[in-house]
């Protein structure tokens, strides 16, 4: 009977462990060439990254890791690193993709991980060290990082710029910091930024503000500078430190139009606001994740408390935001209100020093009457740049999409299909 009993064991341990190989721990792969971030690049940069965007390779990995299907994550990265011998470079009908310089792993799917799958991810962060690749984990719960700690996968200190491992929040994070790096370390796009300064700095007279048109043409291949610089002598320049945000309460700025010339803004929202509700729903909403449902009662306890406290609209609860995008030269903060007439409900701040134009909507109003047809015009632009966002936005859902859709690799992939990938 005892026998029966550690045999049935025996053979249930291998289905589990058969099953869970067979689901596969890679959920998407892909490279920067295919996935972007929510930051707007300038018309050079994404020129740039669209030639040299597989110096990132994405992973996002789900399920539990153990020692029965982590071993593939390690054998998928080491390929990456993998130069192909003559013979076989030979019978290559293209060129291999690059070495990356960038390895971004999101857990964000990831429920465990064993201590034998904390050595495959040390091994992976030392193979990446020698390979001179920047590591990024994104996604990764307290709980995990923890259990990685264990085998000293901890953040580094010193530079941010110069760490070889870093941990972020979510995946948009990381794609957009790995953005920065590569660009930031070009110096051919470095030599285009330049002669692109050269060629379109603005003229004395007419100051920053046309050369922020001009910026607008030549983001979205359009001719608005022409039309639009009329509006010069109605606009107000001002200055924003890192950090500083547009239209606080505890400045003095009529709402308006706000055409960037230099720096970069990010624009953030409440995970959960809308239009018809504030943000105050989202309290609920993000108090708490729970794995289980075990010893859980809908009606008292925590979910009961936590429900009455939505009601009551108790004080003192956490908020947190979420990056809707980062902007810079090129477009314009307001578009959505002058457009519309509903205010913007996300935050703009300052990433880096910018340098911006503020066009209040009185002096639209007034121009109204005065300049009907210069008024027509700034609307067809501002229209441009809505579509134009609501584009992006629509592309970034196809890539949620694609990445929660994706069917999970089964195998891990050899080596002569990696590259064709």
């Amino acid at each position: 009977f005892i026998d029966a009993i550690l045999l049935g064991v025996g053979i249930s341990t291998f289905v589990f462990v058969a099953s869970f190989f067979r689901i596969g721990v890679v959920k998407f792969f892909a490279t920067g060439l295919t996935i972007r971030s929510t930051i707007e690049r300038n018309l050079n940069q994404a020129n740039w990254l669209d030639q040299h965007g597989d110096l990132i390779q994405v992973l996002v990995l789900q399920t539990y890791l153990f020692f029965g299907n982590a071993s593939s994550i390690l054998n998928y990265v080491n390929t990456m690193f993998e130069e192909p011998d003559e013979l076989e470079a030979k019978r290559l009908d293209f060129s291999p993709p690059p070495i990356p310089k960038i390895l971004i792993i999101d857990m964000a799917l990831i429920t465990g991980m064993d201590t034998f799958t904390v050595d495959i991810f040390s091994e992976i962060k030392d193979l990446c060290s020698r390979s001179g690749c920047k590591l990024f984990l994104s996604g990764t719960s307290p709980r995990l990082r923890s259990i990685l700690a264990l085998g000293n996968i901890k953040p580094e200190g010193g530079e941010r710029s110069k760490r070889r491992l870093r941990f972020f929040p979510d995946l948009d994070m990381a794609l957009g910091k790995a953005e920065d790096l590569l660009t930031s370390e070009s110096e051919e796009l470095h030599e285009q930024e330049s002669r692109s300064r050269q060629q379109f700095i603005s003229s004395e007279k007419e100051g920053g503000f046309f050369h922020a048109l001009r910026q607008i043409d030549q983001q979205h291949g359009e001719d608005f500078a022409r039309d639009l610089r009329e509006l010069h002598p109605h606009t107000i320049p001002i200055e924003l430190e890192p950090g500083e945000e547009l239209l606080t309460d505890d400045v003095n700025l009529e709402r308006g139009l706000f055409f960037i010339e230099s720096g970069t803004m990010k624009i953030e929202r409440d995970a959960s606001a809308t239009l018809t509700r504030g943000d105050s729903v989202s309290k609920f909403s993000r108090s708490r994740s729970f794995n289980t449902l075990n010893r859980m009662h809908a009606r008292i306890g925590t979910v009961g408390r936590q429900t009455a406290a939505l009601k009551n609209d108790l004080h003192g609860m956490t908020t947190q935001t979420f990056r809707l995008a980062r902007i810079g030269p090129g477009w314009v903060c307001g578009a959505i209100e002058a457009g519309s007439g509903l205010r913007n409900p996300g935050v703009h701040k300052a990433v880096s020093q910018c340098r911006l134009h503020h066009l209040p909507f009185s002096k639209i109003e007034e121009l109204e009457n005065e300049n009907p047809v210069l008024i027509l015009r700034l609307h067809k632009m501002l229209s441009l740049l809505m579509a134009r966002r609501q584009e992006i936005t629509i592309e970034q859902l196809a890539t949620l999409h694609s990445i929660m859709s994706s069917p999970a690799h089964s195998k891990p992939l050899i080596n002569r299909r990696a590259k064709l990938l």
